[in-house]
C-alpha cells in the first residue's frame, strides 16, 4: 500500500473522528481544529450563471467559475443542467490552463434553437496530482461542450470529468505550501511545492501537514527521503491551544531512532513554519518525539537547512574582456583576473566564494576549465570539449559541473590532496531535449534548471549507487518561453530565466511551472546574452550596453556597470 493511500486513509479516519467526535467538545473549548474539513470559502465564490446569457458567455464563465473548489465546485455547477450537475466527476483531475482560452461557438446541424455547441481550445500548463503537487506537462487541448436550454436558460449538458482552471483563478483559490524533505547525502532539508486550497486558511497547517505524511512528490521520488515511516500517521487533530502552542502528536514512530526523530522534527518544524505560530509541540504516542525535547521553533534546524544563497560578504564578478573582476570593476586576485588567463565564464562556489571554477580559452583550441581557490593558482582539468557551459557548483563546494558540447555533463572533484577527479554525469533524459546551453544547480543541490534548444527545462539530481543522474526533465512554459539563453535560482522555489526575444525578454517562473510573470524589461536593449539571481541579490542581465539591475518593486531597470560592451558575463557565486 503506498503512502499517499495511508495517508489518505489517515485524512478519513480523522474526517470520521471529527463527524462522530463534535458531541465530545464543549462549546466553551479553547482549542482551535487546524485539521477540520472545510466547512466552506472565505471569500466569496464567482457568482452564478448571469440571466439571459448565451451559450458563448455560458461557456466563457462556466470556465472561470471552475478556479473555486469551494462546496465541491458549487459555483461551476451552477453552469450545469440538473442531471450533469449531479453526475460530473469533479474530482477525476484539476488541469491548469493559460488565461483566456479560446471559446468558439458552433450551430447545430440541423438548426435547432434549444440547443448549442461551444468548442473550447486551451493551452494546458499542467495537472495537479495526488498530493498537490504540480505537474508540467504543456498541450494544446481542445472540447467541445453541448448546450440546451433548461428551463429557458442555457446550461451545459456533458463537462468532462475534472476541472480546467485558468491559471490566474487556480493562483487565487489555491496557495502554495512547501512539505520539506531531506537529502540523503547529507540530512539536508529540500522543499517540495504543494498546492492546496486556500481557504479556508486555518486548515492550510493541516494540509501541509498531510501532504508531509503523504511523501515526496513523483518529481523528487528518487532524490530525497523521509524521516517518517509509511505507516506515520496523527494519532489526532492538530490543535492550537489558547496558549498558542500547536501540538502536532503522532503515532507510527515506535521504531523510529532520537536521530531519525530530529531529522523528523526538523521536517515538521519547516513545513509548518509560517502557517501556524511556534513553538510546535512534537510527540509520539503522546509523549516527545525527540526524548527531553518537546518545544521546537524553527531557530532549532537552522543545522538542516541549506545555505540560502551567497555570504553577503561575498560579492559578484562579471567577465568583461577576457578578464574577472568584481562589480564594482576591481580584478579578481590572480590570473583570471589579470589577463594571464582569456576568461569566459566562471563561477565562485557557494555561500563562501571559497573556490573558482574557470572556462578560458586554450591557445590555439577549444575551451580549458580550471578550478581551484580563489586567488590562487588554478589547476587545468583534463576535459577537451568545442564547448563549456558556465560552471555550477555542488552544495559541498568541492564539486563542479559544466556541460561539455552541448550534451555531456562533466563533474569534477576537487580535492585538497590531489589532483581535481573528473565523472560523468548521466544526463542522457536531459540531452534527449536538444543541445544544453546553460545548467545551474539549486542551492540544495537537488535540482537543475536548465537551458535546453531555447526551452526552460527543471529536472532532478538523483545519487544512487555510485551514480549522478539528471532525472525527469519537465519543460516549462514552452509555448511562451522559446529562445531562452540564461536562468538562475531566485529562491529555492523561483526561477529567473532571460530570453534572447525582444518581449518578454525576463521572467519569473515558479519551479513547478505554475507561476509566470513576465518582469518589466524598460532600459534594456535585445538581445540580452546572460542573467544571474540568487536570494538575497538583486537579479542582473547583461545587453548589448553593460549590467542592469532589477530588484521587486522596481519599474526600471538601473544601470550597474556600462561601458563594458557586448558579452559581459554577471556571475554570483553558486
Amino acid at each position: 500500500m503506498t503512502r499517499w493511500v495511508l495517508a489518505v486513509l489517515a485524512a478519513l479516519l480523522v474526517t470520521a473522528l471529527l463527524v462522530t467526535g463534535c458531541a465530545t467538545v464543549p462549546e466553551s473549548s479553547d482549542v482551535r481544529v487546524l485539521r477540520s474539513v472545510p466547512a466552506g470559502p472565505q471569500i466569496a465564490p464567482p457568482a452564478g450563471p448571469s440571466p439571459g446569457a448565451n451559450p458563448f458567455r455560458l461557456v466563457r464563465d462556466f470556465i472561470e467559475a471552475t478556479g473555486s473548489p469551494a462546496n465541491g465546485h458549487a459555483a461551476a455547477r451552477a453552469f450545469l443542467t440538473e442531471e450533469a450537475a449531479e453526475t460530473w466527476d469533479d474530482d477525476a483531475s484539476l488541469t491548469v490552463v493559460e488565461d483566456f482560452p479560446d471559446t468558439t461557438p458552433r450551430a447545430a446541424s440541423p438548426p435547432d434553437p434549444d440547443t448549442s455547441s461551444v468548442v473550447v481550445r486551451a493551452v494546458e500548463i499542467g495537472t495537479l496530482a495526488a498530493g498537490g503537487s504540480f505537474i508540467a506537462d504543456a498541450e494544446l487541448s481542445t472540447m467541445m461542450l453541448d448546450l440546451v436550454r433548461e428551463d429557458g436558460e442555457w446550461r451545459i449538458t456533458n463537462p468532462r470529468p475534472g476541472v480546467i482552471v485558468e491559471s490566474t483563478a487556480f493562483q487565487q483559490n489555491y496557495r502554495n505550501v512547501n512539505a520539506w524533505f531531506l537529502d540523503p547525502a547529507g540530512g539536508t532539508l529540500v522543499p517540495d511545492v504543494r498546492w492546496v486550497p486556500g481557504q479556508p486558511d486555518d486548515t492550510l497547517a493541516g494540509r501541509a501537514l498531510d501532504a508531509l505524511l503523504g511523501g515526496p512528490s513523483v518529481a523528487l521520488a528518487d532524490a530525497v527521503v523521509s524521516a517518517f515511516p509509511l505507516q506515520t500517521h496523527p494519532r489526532s487533530n492538530a490543535l492550537v491551544r489558547a496558549d498558542g502552542r500547536t501540538v502536532i502528536d503522532l503515532a507510527g514512530m515506535a521504531a523510529v531512532g532520537e536521530q531519525e526523530r530530529r531529522l523528523a522534527a526538523a521536517q515538521l518544524v519547516s513545513t509548518l513554519a509560517g502557517l501556524v505560530r511556534p513553538p510546535f509541540e512534537l510527540l509520539a504516542d503522546g509523549e516527545p518525539l525527540v526524548p527531553g525535547k518537546p518545544d521546537w521553533r524553527p531557530a532549532d534546524i537552522t543545522a538542516f537547512m541549506a545555505a540560502s544563497g551567497p555570504r553577503p560578504d561575498v560579492e559578484g564578478l562579471v567577465v568583461s574582456g577576457g578578464r574577472l573582476r568584481s562589480l564594482f570593476g576591481v580584478p579578481l586576485p590572480g590570473a583570471a583576473g589579470s589577463g594571464g588567463l582569456q576568461v569566459l565564464t566562471a563561477a565562485r562556489s557557494s555561500p563562501e566564494g571559497r573556490r573558482l571554477a574557470t572556462v578560458a580559452a586554450r591557445q590555439g583550441g577549444g575551451p580549458q576549465l580550471l578550478v581551484g581557490d580563489t586567488g590562487d593558482g588554478l589547476t587545468p582539468v583534463a576535459l577537451d570539449a568545442a564547448s563549456m557551459t558556465r560552471p555550477t557548483w555542488r552544495p559541498s563546494g568541492s564539486e563542479v559541473w559544466t556541460v561539455i558540447n552541448g550534451s555531456t555533463v562533466a563533474g569534477v572533484a576537487l580535492s585538497d590532496s590531489g589532483p581535481p577527479a573528473t565523472y560523468q554525469v548521466n544526463a542522457a533524459e536531459l540531452a534527449e531535449l536538444g543541445p544544453i546551453t546553460e545548467l545551474r544547480l539549486s542551492r540544495d543541490g537537488v535540482r537543475v534548471a536548465a537551458v535546453v534548444g531555447g526551452q526552460l527545462v527543471v529536472a532532478t539530481v538523483v545519487s544512487r549507487s555510485g551514480e549522478v543522474s539528471i532525472r525527469r526533465p519537465r519543460v516549462l512554459h514552452p509555448g511562451t518561453i522559446t529562445s531562452a539563453v540564461s536562468v538562475d535560482w531566485a529562491r529555492s522555489d523561483l526561477l529567473m530565466v532571460a530570453s534572447a526575444d525582444p518581449g518578454p525578454q525576463v521572467a519569473e517562473v515558479s519551479v513547478d511551472g505554475v507561476v509566470y510573470r513576465a518582469v518589466s524589461t524598460t532600459n534594456l536593449t535585445a538581445p540580452l546574452t546572460g542573467l544571474v539571481a540568487a536570494p538575497g541579490r538583486e537579479v542582473i542581465v547583461s545587453d548589448v550596453n553593460g549590467l542592469w539591475t532589477y530588484s521587486q518593486g522596481q519599474e526600471v531597470w538601473e544601470p550597474l556597470l556600462g561601458g563594458i560592451g557586448p558579452g559581459a558575463v554577471p556571475l554570483y557565486p553558486g
